[in-house]
């Protein structure tokens, strides 16, 4: 993560992936699924560039060529 890159809130993470923020609260909890995030003190914050490559690996529909 570079310190230059602006972090999202769980809301603004959420409506970018189409998800509601109670989602991503009970994914940090469980671990399931496990779209990285970063916690400062009681804030949670979630780096974009991590949360694509997360996207990227996880992607049932890859196209190979």
């Amino acid at each position: 993560m570079t310190t230059a890159q602006e972090l999202n809130t769980t809301e603004q993470q959420a409506k970018l992936l189409s998800i509601s923020p109670r989602t991503m609260a009970k994914a940090r909890s469980t671990g399931s699924p496990d779209i990285p995030y970063i916690k400062i003190g009681k804030t949670v914050r979630y780096d974009p560039v991590a949360v694509d490559a997360w996207l990227a690996k996880h992607s049932q529909n890859k196209v190979e060529g």
